[in-house]
């Protein structure tokens, strides 16, 4: 898959103005391995809308929409426990 963003890249992009960074659901893998390719994408595809321009893409903003989106399994039953306590 890399390699064919790589080879697609130069069609679409100048390289003498302009940059791309490229995030996968690898990346997303790397962060939340329970985590499927469809879920990975969604992570991805609410970063891409709902990224701040300011503060870009990266491991931490991944890791946050990760967890906004399908909370750690410990997480969800510890404020389970809190809410029936």
């Amino acid at each position: 898959m890399h390699a064919v963003i790589k080879n697609a890249l130069p069609l679409v992009l100048d390289d003498s103005n302009s940059i791309a960074i490229i995030w996968c659901i690898d990346d997303v893998k790397n962060i939340r391995t329970d985590l499927s390719d469809d879920e990975c994408m969604e992570v991805l595809s609410y970063q891409d809308r709902k990224h701040d321009a300011s503060m870009g893409v990266s491991w931490d903003t991944l890791e946050w929409c990760a967890n906004y989106l399908f909370p750690p399994k410990e997480e969800a039953s510890n404020n389970e426990e809190e809410v029936a306590g």
